[in-house]
């Protein structure tokens, strides 16, 4: 069978890719703990894969990163408390999730969910942060209302 030498090259490079993604995975599964002591919000049998995927959609959602809300610095998760409630930010994030959780319920009581995504939240941070810190404002207008 002859290969071409961009195939090859290709097929190597996308199994590095690969394996890079693995061992970044698994060392980020290896600093999430194990075991939580401090839900409050979140629901006590969420996996650590589950906890991995809500905390980057927050830190997408708003533009920040682990230390907005947790103690600690860096990208070395093992040193940071995720337990303390030493930041006004993460009480903050707490009221903000359960106000999230309460529309998501109004809005699938109302709006029947998308065919295509029938388990997707239609509220989350990025609804309204859109990737900044502070929530974001539509522009003046466009409210829906008649002067």
């Amino acid at each position: 069978m002859n290969r071409s030498p961009i195939g090859v090259i290709g097929l190597i490079g996308l199994l590095g890719a690969l394996a890079l993604a693995i061992v970044t995975a698994a060392g980020v599964r290896a600093q999430v703990p194990q075991k939580y002591t401090n839900l409050q919000v979140l629901p006590k049998d969420t996996s650590p894969a589950q906890l991995v995927a809500m905390m980057k959609s927050f830190a997408q959602g708003l533009g920040v990163r682990c230390e907005h809300c947790h103690v600690g610095e860096g990208n070395d998760l093992s040193k940071f408390d995720f337990a303390a409630d030493t930041k006004p930010a993460k009480a903050t994030a707490r009221k903000m999730i359960r106000i999230a959780s309460t529309l998501n319920a109004e809005v699938s009581a109302i709006v029947p969910p998308a065919a295509d995504a029938p388990t997707a939240l239609r509220v989350t941070c990025f609804t309204c942060h859109r990737g900044a810190l502070k929530p974001l404002t539509a522009p003046g207008g466009g409210g829906g209302s008649t002067p």
